[in-house]
């Protein structure tokens, strides 16, 4: 039997913003992982990441990975004998774990997640980087990821609440995009870095 891995929404976090500063060697093994095939044959297609089973086992310890499902092993027994010489019985194949495709997310309208702050009452503002206008995009980006991650937004939405100018948005926007296409799919994730792509 052999574990098959998935990762976890830290496990996405770490690949698209690098959270955590997980060894680059472990990194190597985290991306492998694709949430379809077992432990064993990620370690047949990757002989350079050695020790595959023990290392994705520490991954899940740690909440990167968690287990999908198990593999069973595959022995043809079609023409074998058993027990005093009877033929073996010819048993219907085991299911394979095949995960549904994802449903396509559409971009929904969602209610705000947080009020913007006024200016200061003097008429100095205190906070250089507050305009409306960036304000305005990260209301818009805090509602696309909403749509799209559903209860998992909750810490991409503090990353983008944190962005201060509009550089800040521009770069967390590429990694969440790497998020949305692991957590989601491809298209998705281009649909949304192509709203936010001329900032």
């Amino acid at each position: 039997m052999s574990n098959i891995y998935r990762k976890t929404f830290k496990g996405i976090d770490e690949v698209a913003f690098k959270t955590t500063g997980l060894p680059l060697r472990m990194m190597s093994y985290l991306l492998v992982v694709d949430g379809q095939s077992s432990a064993d044959q990620l370690a047949a297609r990757n002989p350079q990441l050695p020790s595959m089973q023990a290392v994705l086992q520490g991954l899940q310890e740690q909440g990167f990975l968690e287990v999908a499902g198990v593999a069973a092993n595959v022995v043809d027994i079609a023409g074998a004998r058993v027990g005093n010489g009877a033929s073996a019985p010819n048993y219907a194949p085991a299911p394979t774990y095949n995960p549904a495709p994802p449903a396509p997310q559409q971009y929904a309208p969602a209610p705000p997640q947080y009020a913007p702050q006024p200016p200061a009452a003097s008429g100095f503002n205190q906070n250089q980087s507050h305009s409306p206008e960036l304000e305005m995009i990260k209301s818009n980006m805090v509602r696309d990821v909403t749509a799209v991650l559903g209860a998992d937004a909750a810490p991409v939405i503090s990353k983008i609440q944190a962005c201060k100018t509009k550089d800040d948005i521009f770069n967390t926007m590429t990694g969440i995009k790497k998020i949305i296409a692991i957590y989601a799919d491809r298209n998705t994730a281009d649909k949304f870095g192509a709203r936010y792509n001329n900032l």
